[in-house]
């Protein structure tokens, strides 16, 4: 049997179906033209996929620890076949199923090597999606999970906007909550002849704490280069093309974070 791993979120259908207005029964009573509903609410592309995970003592329900993560962005086309969009460079065709149990419905992935993600939706809008996975944590050195706490995390995606792809926009986000860094966003354009091929510098954010976001338009074959000083053990960065996930090297040094080899606009 293929292995489950039961990844994302609550899902109450009446936030989907009524506008996220808080349900007071007891129970809800979901019929297969709900799932048809939630079905054609899910259909598109969905991308700028960011994270944030959760570490959860299950007996007491207290946090742990909260850290950002790195998850792929979907494609449903509503006849149950969906494309992972891990990076720009890696796509996964796989299938999905749609299903409910105690007023909450699920969204299975199912990859080709058979292996299945679990999803529980929290709320789809038409522009927002936004799921909730819950697993046994595995601790850093350990290869056995442990019933006494899970790795919660919280996935939110935003549906393709058509100005995403006709602006070839690469997004960079920064998130450190809790130190201060700095941040410099280069581009060297590699598709161009020397010396227009040289690194150029689009943007800097000196000494901030919470959130750097900065957009540009992107050609085929520019490479972005990303340097944060900082705490890097407490700080993530994510970039995209078109709202699809860059992929690439990370380098670190003391204080600081870079990108190196990869994260090329296709």
């Amino acid at each position: 049997m293929p292995v489950k791993n039961y990844l994302v979120a609550f899902f109450f259908v009446a936030c989907i179906l009524s506008g996220c207005q808080k349900d007071t029964s007891l129970s809800v009573n979901i019929l297969s033209a709900d799932l048809a509903k939630v079905n054609s609410q899910l259909k598109g592309v969905w991308v700028y996929p960011i994270a944030i995970n959760r570490i959860v003592d299950v007996a007491s329900g207290a946090i742990d620890s909260i850290k950002y993560g790195v998850q792929p962005g979907f494609q449903f086309d509503g006849g149950m076949h969906v494309s992972i969009l891990q990076d720009t460079k890696t796509t996964i065709k796989g299938t999905y199923s749609l299903s409910s149990k105690n007023g909450v419905v699920f969204i299975d992935i199912i990859y080709p090597s058979g292996n299945d993600l679990q999803f529980r939706i929290l709320s789809a809008d038409g522009s927002t999606l936004k799921l909730e996975s819950a697993v046994p944590y595995i601790g850093t050195g350990t290869t056995v999970s442990t019933v006494a706490r899970q790795l919660i995390s919280d996935l939110t995606l935003s549906k393709q906007a058509s100005a995403d792809i006709s602006g070839k926009l690469v997004r960079v986000l920064v998130i450190n909550n809790k130190v201060y860094y700095s941040v410099a966003v280069s581009v060297k354009h590699t598709a161009l002849p020397k010396p227009a091929d040289s690194t150029v510098l689009l943007n800097t954010k000196l000494n901030t704490v919470g959130s750097y976001q900065y957009e540009f338009e992107g050609h085929s074959g520019d490479q972005l280069n990303l340097d944060i000083i900082g705490d890097y053990s407490q700080t993530i960065f994510y970039a995209y093309y078109a709202g699809v996930p860059l992929a690439g090297v990370i380098g670190h040094d003391f204080q600081e974070l870079k990108t190196t080899t990869g994260w090329m606009v296709p």
